[in-house]
């Protein structure tokens, strides 16, 4: 798809300051396509003042690392002043997500995502002046590159290296649900970027809170025929639960794998397939959002959050529970779960033991 310049600048009407915001807890294809759109605002609206900003933390260390080698310096969106007057932009996500800060009067300019349209997205973006979502495609990073290279702007090497982390770490170093226009970028951008930074980000040093969690996922891991997950129950990195999903599916004989953890008063869902097939963002909408969640996701990643506000840690173990139970079903068709297995041990251990005490 081409891009139209006179649309995309014609988009921003002469907005003296933009905000380009991804979706809550960025991960690296969220933050470098920002730092992209951000430097196409720059150079083809003239804007005086362009920051990329998101909700929630940056939790994972590569990601934490990787902030530092950016050419915008990300601004969480507490710290944000004058919101009133900001016209905003949007990166892999989308208004009415439910996984975004956007406040729900904002003027929204432009919207870049490779996620499905849901229910919820499809009548706010109607008057989103500039829309392209590309869902065969398995980074947004991939599209950005794309702008860059078509209107024929400047790629910085700090720029160049954000995206090359953004489409690798996305599609598991081109492995998982990439495509050729991935390769393409890839291949356009990585002669360009800084190999050592990269190197440095990719195998950032890992605090002792990351062992503690990966202890607990082990401890509470359990599987079911070809599934494996476990719950990490109370949680102050929700980056880790994605994180978990992704190292429990290297098991030899798994072919999905869940995690759930509670961050604030958010239960957090992942889910990993290993077949390009599987259809993990529809699996993940029937699991979540009858229940009132927000989800989605691609074919072998997805996501989803459920409100726990207000509810006890008894109605929280009971939900999270399950939701494991539902997943289960749903994925091997069998309404009588007869036992549910421990990874290792001679029982599942229970995350929530603490918080009952």
């Amino acid at each position: 798809m081409a891009i139209d310049r006179e649309q995309f600048r014609a988009a921003f009407n002469d907005a003296p300051r933009v905000l380009v915001l991804t979706h809550n807890n960025p991960d690296p294809d969220a933050l470098a396509s920002a730092c992209g759109l951000a430097t196409m605002v720059q150079h083809l609206t003239g804007c005086p003042r362009v920051q990329v900003g998101y909700g929630g933390i940056v939790g994972r260390s590569e990601n934490r690392t990787m902030l530092r080698y950016l050419p915008f310096e990300p601004v969480p969106y507490a710290r944000v002043r004058g919101r009133g007057r900001i016209t905003y932009a949007m990166v892999d996500t989308q208004p009415g997500a439910g996984n975004n800060i956007l406040p729900e009067d904002a003027e929204v300019a432009a919207v870049v995502d490779h996620h499905p349209r849901k229910a919820s997205t499809r009548s706010r973006l109607r008057d989103v002046p500039f829309v392209d979502i590309r869902t065969d495609y398995g980074a947004c990073s991939t599209i950005i590159t794309e702008y860059l290279q078509e209107l024929e702007l400047p790629i910085s090497t700090s720029l160049a290296t954000a995206l090359v982390y953004g489409i690798t770490s996305e599609t598991q170093s081109l492995g998982r649900e990439a495509t050729k226009s991935d390769l393409r970028a890839y291949n356009f951008l990585i002669p360009l970027a800084n190999l050592k930074n990269l190197s440095t980000i990719e195998f950032s040093r890992q605090p002792r809170e990351y062992f503690c969690y990966v202890s607990r996922a082990v401890e509470n891991a359990f599987f079911y025929k070809n599934i494996i997950g476990t719950r990490l129950g109370s949680i102050g990195n929700p980056d880790m639960v994605a994180e978990m999903a992704d190292f429990l599916l290297r098991h030899e004989r798994m072919s999905w794998s869940i995690v759930t953890g509670l961050h604030q008063d958010k239960l957090i869902v992942s889910l990993r397939a290993s077949n390009p097939r599987a259809r993990a963002g529809r699996t993940i909408r029937r699991l979540v959002e009858v229940l009132g969640g927000t989800a989605g996701g691609h074919n072998m990643v997805a996501g989803g959050q459920l409100s726990c506000k207000g509810k006890s840690t008894r109605e929280i173990v009971h939900l999270d529970w399950e939701i494991i139970v539902r997943f289960i079903k749903i994925v091997t068709k069998v309404e009588n779960i007869k036992s549910i297995n421990p990874l290792v041990g001679t029982d599942i251990t229970d995350p929530w033991e603490r918080e009952r005490q």
